[in-house]
């Protein structure tokens, strides 16, 4: 397997990616990129030297918005009567300080849903609740939701994301406000009353409970 870290590309390679990927305004910088997994060859190897690889349980390899991408099917619905997280499909990161950014940062992933959730799927979370330092969920209904802080200050999208095709989705956070962005458009935001922390020690975990694809996720200083 070929490690895709960045600190090892050239800036031609980095400006290439670019044009590839997205717009030059919207793709974070070799120099603000905190982290980086982009799914391909049904692993989860870190984009950014210093920064953890993933363990991948059960995803499956599948073609992704950029190259490969890794599939996932919420447990729940396999047994609906039984329900067994042991059957979860989930990437998991083991913790690192660098993972509790400092604001103002944007977590950013690409995601194509195939099923309305039964109660909410996890697109990136570093821990749950009060106490996590950020989530960014599917909600029932398809709307996206984004918390930020051990406050938990939360956001959600005011129209529902479409099933079956690409979305980039995006929960950005200041001193003053959380806001979502669906496919670069602003999609909800909230004020932010006292000044956030974010100290989760949880693993950050990938699409527990989301079932489709999520690709290219990445943390950048703002």
């Amino acid at each position: 397997m070929t490690s895709r870290r960045l600190g090892t590309m050239t800036p031609a390679l980095l400006t290439l990616g670019v044009l590839l990927g997205g717009t030059a305004t919207e793709s974070p910088t070799a120099s603000s990129l905190i982290a980086k997994w982009t799914l391909d060859d049904g692993a989860a190897v870190s984009g950014v030297p210093g920064i953890p690889d993933g363990r991948v349980v059960r995803a499956a390899r599948a073609t992704g918005h950029a190259g490969g991408a890794l599939g996932f099917e919420d447990w729940s619905t396999r047994n609906y009567l039984k329900p067994d997280a042991a059957e979860a499909t989930r990437v998991v990161i083991p913790h690192d300080p660098k993972l509790n950014p400092s604001l103002p940062f944007r977590l950013t992933a690409w995601i194509h849903p195939t099923a309305d959730p039964v109660y909410m799927g996890g697109i990136v979370e570093k821990g749950q609740g009060y106490g996590a330092s950020y989530r960014l969920l599917l909600l029932r209904g398809l709307k996206l939701e984004g918390c930020v802080g051990e406050q938990h200050v939360c956001v959600r999208s005011a129209s529902p994301l479409a099933l079956n095709g690409w979305h980039e989705v995006t929960l950005r956070a200041d001193a003053k406000t959380v806001t979502l962005l669906v496919d670069g458009a602003a999609a909800g935001t909230a004020t932010i009353e006292t000044p956030l922390k974010l100290g989760s020690t949880e693993a950050v975990v990938i699409g527990d409970r989301f079932t489709g694809r999520i690709d290219e996720i990445s943390i950048s200083a703002d």
